[in-house]
């Protein structure tokens, strides 16, 4: 009877571990959102986190626009800035429609990282910024794709930011897990280029941080 109950035990023991297992958990952030109202990207200009304000810089013969953000903590302090327009021949050229798209702690580290869209009629500009010891590092969302497209198919990408281009990004949505951050993303042909004889191609691309471009 005693041999019997010690088999018993040794069989619970070696199977509990197979239960206790969890799987990793995984977060995940949807960087671009649609504003209804304007069917376009919805945008800030100021969040929880930060307040933007404009400033011209450069010389008089090129001065450059940017969107500056500052922390709302006191002292404030700039957190990271964007170029929206310049002066060309002495007359402004801007971006109309730009601002923060998505605010969260996307990489873990308890600070706020954000995704930033800016753009108009012909194209656009997508950056995500993620907190580091160092400051915000930028990560340039279609140089991020489309060297991913580059590295699937072994030739030039389109040009994402393009947007009468042949194909148009899609559903980017960063993850984050045990495994690091993936960007996953969906590259689609353009409504705009499509013609009736054109085969629908949706392409999905899962691309690691130590891919991600500046």
């Amino acid at each position: 009877m005693k041999s019997k109950c010690l088999a018993i035990v040794t069989l619970v023991l070696s199977v509990t571990p197979v239960f206790s297992q969890v799987p990793p958990k995984v977060k995940k952030f949807i960087l671009f959102q649609i504003d209804p109202s304007c069917i376009c990207t919805k945008v800030k200009k100021e969040t929880k986190t930060t307040i933007a304000t404009e400033i011209n810089a450069g010389k008089a013969t090129h001065k450059v626009v940017y969107q500056v953000f500052w922390s709302r903590t006191t002292p404030r302090h700039e957190l990271f800035r964007i170029e929206i327009g310049d002066y060309s021949s002495g007359k402004l050229v801007k971006t109309w429609h730009y601002g923060i798209a998505a605010e969260g702690d996307f990489n873990g580290d308890g600070l706020p990282d954000y995704s930033w869209y800016g753009g108009d009629d012909t194209g656009e500009e997508l950056y995500l910024f993620l907190s580091s010891d160092s400051g915000y590092k930028r990560v340039d969302l279609l140089k991020t794709v489309e060297a991913a497209w580059q590295r699937r198919f072994n030739k030039p990408p389109p040009d994402l930011g393009e947007l009468e281009d042949k194909y148009e990004l899609d559903d980017l949505i960063l993850e984050n897990s045990t495994a690091g951050l993936i960007l996953n993303a969906t590259v689609r042909l353009n409504p705009i280029s499509a013609t009736p004889m054109t085969t629908k191609r949706t392409y999905r691309f899962s691309i690691q941080q130590a891919d991600f471009k500046p």
